[in-house]
């Protein structure tokens, strides 16, 4: 997380919090102080009124520096953990505040043996307790705030887990990942009638593999200093050591979301994001290890910053009437209403047991593979800067990819790859 006035916290793997100071335009003195050792496993910070919260394998810990000289000197119990489970993939992940000061993160679900597994777990300002606001997750490294006070959270393939995902945490949500013992069955039942669930709560953006084998954190990115990238959700990836940015997407109270890679290759895997309010910038800590980028560091602490510079960018997707509407940042070439510069193909994932799912048919239900969808027409606005696909069979779906490649007005050449997720097709 940032303390106010610019300088990052950061924790470690190994139990560490450390406070970097210097952070300015140049990066040439960066000084790090350690302020805390020996926590477990801290997979989330928060700074709250200029005191730290961590989140811990054993529960979330209040940092006191009683003498000012930047080092903890007492670290209280602000809540105690029920569940410390050997396995080593149970943490808690990453820690967010609401409007009202209440803590929310994320809890481990496959990889423990604990009695509500895969929860959001909501704790008030004053600690002590905990409640669930949500179930059902698998492994959920990382969560995010929209602008306003709802949260997201991702999650990854595995059993019960089509594909990694990004879901829109709701009261009571249920997001798929079924029980793994007597002693959660029974858990699950009683928030679900006596019966177990038959369906989820769909996420508003599903990823293949080859787009983020291992989903991070998300940011709201809100400060206007970030350039054409900001007033947005940022996701990262632990797998690929990328950011992308989305599009959301609400029609009749359900979200979806398209999602764009962004072209910079981090030191290692993402985890956590957060915007610097000094410098309006982006921030990002992760690690290699589990997974990470092939040859990433153990770790990294980054900055992702607005040059000033012009940036060709997709600027917003939107599924309209009979196809899907783009508007870019810029005014394209001719070449953009030819046919053969877009590609579009979708498909659907099967909730199972299974590890992951095989891509599926859409117009031919249990039929493996994608359905090339047909572009019709391509009709470009006055300004150049919108073009609708006309798509005649696009219809709701777990997965769409767009592939495009064009000139812009000036002659260069631009071409991206784009992801959706589709719950819904507005009507003419």
């Amino acid at each position: 997380d940032v303390f106010a006035d610019g300088r990052c916290v950061v924790t470690t793997h190994g139990g560490d919090v450390y406070l970097v100071d210097g952070i300015d335009d140049g990066l040439q003195r960066v000084t790090w102080q350690r302020f805390a050792a020996g926590l477990f496993e801290p997979f989330g910070v928060r700074v709250v009124d200029g005191q730290l919260y961590v989140t811990c394998r054993d529960g979330i810990k209040r940092l006191h520096d009683l003498d000012g000289n930047d080092e903890a000197d007492f670290v209280e119990a602000f809540w105690i953990d029920d569940d410390v489970s050997t396995m080593f993939h149970a943490y808690n992940f990453d820690l967010q505040t609401d409007s009202e000061g209440n803590f929310y993160f994320a809890k481990a679900g496959q990889y423990t043996n604990h009695h509500r597994p895969g929860t959001i777990m909501k704790v008030p300002p004053i600690g002590g307790r905990a409640e669930v606001v949500a179930w059902g997750i698998r492994t959920p490294n990382g969560m995010g705030k929209l602008s306003d006070d709802r949260f997201t959270v991702s999650d990854n393939q595995g059993p019960w887990m089509p594909a990694g995902k990004i879901s829109l945490v709701k009261p009571n949500g249920f997001f798929g990942n079924m029980p793994i013992n007597k002693e959660q069955e029974t858990w699950l039942r009683q928030k679900h009638s006596g019966e177990l669930p038959d369906a989820f709560d769909e996420p508003f953006i599903w990823m293949p593999q080859e787009l983020d084998n291992s989903c991070g954190g998300q940011v709201w990115a809100g400060d206007k200093r970030w350039g054409p990238l900001s007033g947005r959700l940022i996701h990262s990836s632990f797998g690929k050591g990328w950011l992308y940015y989305l599009s959301l997407q609400e029609i009749g109270g359900t979200m979806q979301s398209s999602i764009v890679s962004l072209p910079h290759q981090w030191d290692a895997g993402v985890m956590r994001l957060r915007v610097n309010p000094a410098d309006g910038q982006m921030y990002g800590t992760g690690l290699s290890g589990w997974q990470g980028p092939r040859g990433g560091k153990d770790g990294c602490v980054q900055r992702l910053r607005y040059t000033g510079e012009p940036a060709q960018i997709i600027e917003q997707v939107r599924v309209v009437p009979g196809g899907i509407e783009l508007t870019f940042s810029f005014a394209v070439a001719e070449d953009a209403a030819d046919p053969d510069a877009w590609d579009a193909q979708m498909w659907d994932y099967k909730w199972s047991s299974k590890y992951g799912s095989d891509q599926f048919s859409v117009l031919n239900p249990g039929q493996k593979g994608r359905d090339e969808l047909k572009i019709r027409s391509i009709v470009v606005s006055e300004d150049k800067r919108t073009v609708t696909l006309v798509m005649p069979d696009l219809s709701v779906c777990d997965q769409v990819v767009l592939e495009l490649g064009f000139s812009d007005s000036s002659g260069k050449r631009f071409s991206e790859e784009v992801y959706l997720t589709v719950h819904a097709v507005p009507e003419s």
